[in-house]
This record gives C-alpha cells, structure tokens and sequence, in this order.
C-alpha cells in the first residue's frame, strides 16, 4: 500500500537529488529513507528514479507519480486543515492580505472589531499590491484577500465578491506648483512624480504622473512605487509628490491644511475592490466574521466618502471647491 509518507519522501528526493540531504528533510535516518523509496517502487512495480553519479533524476515512471504525489500531498492537508476548521468553536485564526486602499479604509477596522470581540483570534494581517495577493490566494499562502479587483479574464479556481466601489482623488502638499493652475490636465501631472502601487495595464494611457509600464507585467509602474499608504503621505508632505487615495482616507489632513485636493476628476477615477478566495477551499470562521464586518463598515465608508466628494466638486461639472 501507498502511504502519504512514502510520497513525501518521494518529493523530497525530487527536490534535493541527493538520499543524504533528502533524508535529513524529512527528519529521517538516510536507511530509513532508502527503504521507503524502495518499499514504494516494489509497490509500483517500477523504477522511480535513477541513481546516477551526477545525482538522483525520475525516471518517467517517477515523473508520472510525482505529479500525482505533489496533487495529493494539498489535498491531504486541506482534508486536515478543514477537520480542524469544523472542530473549532471560536474563531481561531485568520491569514488576510489586503491592497493599500482597502486596508486603510475598511480591512483593519475588521480586523480591530474581531480581535475586540475575540481576545484570542490569531491575526496575520499582510498589506500587498492586488497581483502579489492574488498569486497568495491561488497558492493557500493566506485565508482571503480583500484588494482590487483587475481580472480580464475569468479564473476558474478563485471566487471574486466585490464589496466597494469608491471615486478618488489626486492630492498634493499645501504650496505645490500644481495648485496654481487651472483646468488642471494629465500632461500637468505627468511632470511630476506620483506615489502609489503598481496599477493595472489598462490603467497606462489615463492615469497621470511619471510612470512606467513593467515589461513582465505589463502593470503600470509609478514613479514611486509604495504599498503602504502613510509612506505614501510622508513623501507628498515633504517633496513635490502627489498620490491618489479615497477622500476618506485622506480626510484629517485635508481639514488641517496639510493636503490639497488636486482639481483634476475623471470618471475612471474609482478604486474598485472586493473579497478573494478559493473556490475549492472551505472559509475558516473568522474570515466568514471578517467579510461580515467589512461589508458592515464598508456601507459607513460609501457614505462618508460620497459626502466628501460631493464637498470637493459640489457642482455637476466637477470643478474644485476653493
């Protein structure tokens, strides 16, 4: 019979192509180890790796299985991990990884009302650019993410709620040479450097500031590339840097006097962004908890954040309130 361990080891002898370092790994003697790969190709009836001088190579039959192991070996855990899920009784722990937007407006208030309501709640909070948390959903590397939502095409293996759809602005520190002008246009900003994160492809021809298109990626690269919203502030505070944020976030300052809004709108100026997770994966109880709250503080934000804007550009033709 097969085991689990036996596949393992096997993946473990893929990866290190040596029994000695394989062996050590996996926490096991190196005769040990030998007679589990042995014991699983007598099983087979094959060989399952070549013992060459130059190092240990799969065979065909090995590569066959290999794919197959590394399949069950996720499958296994995720059967332990949802076990666990299904005995617990409160909320445990949660992983989430959340865009510089949504953090700042609704992610880490969540986050602060669970662990009020829920001293022992085990946290790992990750702030990251939108691709970044993707790519750490698809992997198991977190619960859920809450960041934008850029998809061109559909991925089958990720379910994509959206919660929040909020205008932006540009702004500035108080005394910036772009404030002296009217009618405001792109190539007016686009002299000067501008910090947030990278932003999707479609987003190059329209959004202003000195930018980059990464040739990977084809993401959109500012000049300044920060994930993290508060570096983001201290740069325009203190520098000819403008950057983009929800009103809502940028409110305190903008009543001091410290931040201008730039008189620049557009109608392709909202921050889109929504829950993501995997289809195939069971939400533990505290991510259920946190998209509940989220969507909760996230109806206040929408409103606040609407008042505001309605503020700046109080009539129709969007111009900025003096």
């Amino acid at each position: 019979m097969i085991t689990l361990n036996q596949l393992a080891n096997a993946l473990a002898l893929q990866v290190h192509g040596s029994f000695r370092r394989a062996a050590e790994a996996q926490h096991l003697s190196q005769p040990a180890f030998s007679r589990s790969i042995q014991n699983l190709e007598a099983s087979l009836g094959a060989t399952l790796f070549d013992r060459q001088s130059s190092g240990i190579k799969p065979t065909i039959y090995g590569k066959a299985l290999l794919r197959r192991a590394e399949i069950m070996l996720t499958e296994a855990d995720e059967i332990e991990r949802e076990s666990r899920l299904l005995k617990t009784v409160d909320m445990g722990s949660i992983s989430v990884a959340m865009g510089i937007v949504a953090a700042e407006t609704s992610g880490c208030r969540a986050v602060a009302e669970m662990v009020r309501l829920h001293p022992e709640l085990h946290c790992q909070v990750i702030v990251e650019n939108w691709r970044k948390i993707e790519e750490m959903v698809q992997d198991r590397l977190i619960d859920i993410g809450l960041a934008g939502i850029y998809y061109k095409e559909e991925n089958k293996q990720l379910q994509v709620d959206p919660v929040a759809d909020h205008e932006f602005v540009f702004f500035c520190r108080s005394g910036h040479p772009l404030l002296e002008l009217k009618n405001l246009s792109k190539s007016d900003l686009d002299a000067y450097p501008v910090a947030t994160s990278h932003l999707p492809p479609e987003m190059a021809s329209v959004f202003p500031g000195k930018t980059a298109l990464d040739k990977k990626s084809g993401d959109l690269t500012p000049s300044i590339n920060v994930e993290d919203q508060t570096a983001a502030r201290t740069i325009v505070a203190g520098s000819n840097t403008f950057s983009a944020a929800t009103p809502v976030q940028i409110e305190p300052w903008l009543k001091s006097g410290e931040f201008k809004v730039l008189g620049f709108q557009e109608p392709w100026m909202k921050v889109r962004y929504g829950f993501i997770y995997r289809k195939d994966r069971m939400l533990a109880p505290a991510a259920e908890a946190f998209m509940q709250h989220v969507r909760e503080i996230e109806m206040e934000v929408t409103q606040r954040n609407q008042s505001l804007i309605k503020e700046l550009f109080p009539d129709a033709g969007r111009s900025l309130k003096n």
